[in-house]
């Protein structure tokens, strides 16, 4: 368990010195001027579909009428 430790330690240390490079790379970065904005073409517009109306709409089909299963009687034949 102690050796699990150790090692969870080791992983937070190496993260905690890799990110101090990423920290020291970026700062120059955020030094720079801004870039013009390069400007988008303007996007079509989606159209919105119409409410539809309950006579729009085709009928459901009706459920047919099912016989009721025949009723099964002793499998067993009595000799």
């Amino acid at each position: 368990m102690a050796s699990f430790n150790c090692f969870i330690l080791a992983l937070f240390a190496a993260l905690m010195f890799s990110s101090i490079d990423v920290d020291l790379t970026a700062r120059p970065l955020q030094q720079l001027p801004l870039l013009p904005k390069i400007g988008l073409p303007p996007l079509p517009q989606p159209t919105i579909p119409t409410v539809l109306t309950p006579g729009s709409l085709p009928r459901l089909p009706s459920i047919p009428n099912l016989s009721s299963a025949p009723k099964v009687g002793n499998a067993r034949k009595s000799r």
